[in-house]
């Protein structure tokens, strides 16, 4: 016979509700603990290896163009943050694209000089590393701009346990300029004009750091992200579900922002772009799925007084833009800041 043949009405009855009691706790930890582990992969982005096209270039940086020196940055709240310093090499190898921008620049009327022209801070996305930029500043260096990458907090060799995209990052971009600021110095120099170069999250940096840095007199930002929540919204779908209430997104947001310390919420690019007289080179590709070119459209539509140039790069992914691109984009985004920062 079966258990409910001995219970009577009224302890079947308890016996059912303590069932479905036990039921929605579990459901509740099970959530609780889902939501949890979401947070900890929102505020903790996954540290890469060096790739062998990394090891490649810093085995023999001047075949690449580059002479390179390392330093390393400690932030307004104590994390070690690792640098590289790139500059045009004195003796070059090979240089393929270092010598291709060079050649690029000379119908242009742009010479190379004996002294740097400037400084440009480039800022990698997010779960990159500073090396990702190298082949960027193998462009740069072309028109003499000495170039600085590093690895953000939380990122490839630097300190810091949670990315709070923008909230610190935007300070410790600041202590980086301030670092090389003081070593220029010491060395008989300064920074001269300064220029920014940020990818999808680095971007979203950068676009932050233009009312509060007022050393930075051209920004480049390639597939920024306007506001953070859609952005977190929409990833969480994709790796997830499609059908997940945004409101368990949400909270996942909230619960690593409160762990990091930062409100998500107050993570807006657009809004700094909007009261930012700085000129912006923007770039976005017209098939990013990861963060769709309605959000640069938008800061285009928003920006400030300050010279705005807007590029859609057609067949470009989120991941592929500059290859895209090419080098026609390379060269459109150095003299741009040439015009603005040389």
């Amino acid at each position: 016979m079966g258990l409910m043949n001995f219970l009577s009405p009224q302890k079947m009855f308890r016996f059912m509700l303590t069932i479905v009691a036990i039921s929605l706790v579990i459901v509740a930890l099970v959530s609780v603990a889902l939501i949890y582990m979401g947070s900890t992969w929102f505020i903790t982005p996954e540290r890469r290896d060096l790739e062998s096209r990394h090891h490649e270039l810093l085995a023999a940086p001047a075949e690449h163009g580059l002479q390179i020196v390392s330093h390393t940055v400690e932030t307004i709240d104590g994390f070690a943050l690792q640098t590289l310093l790139a500059t045009r090499a004195t003796n070059p190898g090979i240089a393929a694209r270092t010598r291709r921008m060079l050649a690029r620049l000379h119908r242009h009327g742009v010479s190379p000089q004996n002294n740097p022209r400037g400084t440009v801070i480039l800022l990698h996305g997010h779960g990159g590393r500073k090396e990702d930029m190298l082949s960027i500043a193998q462009r740069f260096v072309a028109a003499d701009y000495r170039c600085i990458v590093y690895d953000a907090r939380a990122h490839g060799k630097s300190e810091g346990r949670y990315c709070t995209f923008g909230s610190r990052e935007v300070n410790d971009l600041s202590s980086v300029l301030d670092f090389y600021q003081n070593q220029f110095r010491s060395e008989g120099s300064d920074l001269g004009p300064v220029g920014a170069f940020g990818n999808s999250l680095g971007a979203a940096v950068v676009l932050q750091s233009l009312t509060s840095e007022p050393r930075i007199q051209a920004a480049i930002a390639v597939s920024p992200f306007a506001q953070l929540p859609e952005i977190i919204i929409s990833s969480g779908r994709k790796k997830i579900h499609s059908r997940i209430p945004s409101s368990v997104i949400l909270a996942t947001m909230k619960l690593g922002g409160l762990r990091a310390g930062f409100d998500p919420h107050a993570i807006e690019p657009i809004r700094h772009v909007s009261k930012s007289s700085t000129p912006l080179f923007l770039a976005h590709g017209t098939l990013d799925e990861v963060i769709p070119i309605a959000h640069s459209q938008r800061m285009a539509d928003s920006a400030g007084s300050g010279s705005i140039v807007w590029r859609e790069i057609h067949s470009g992914y989120h991941y592929n833009i500059l290859a895209e691109g090419g080098d026609d984009l390379y060269e459109e985004m150095i003299l741009f800041l040439l015009e603005h920062a040389g």
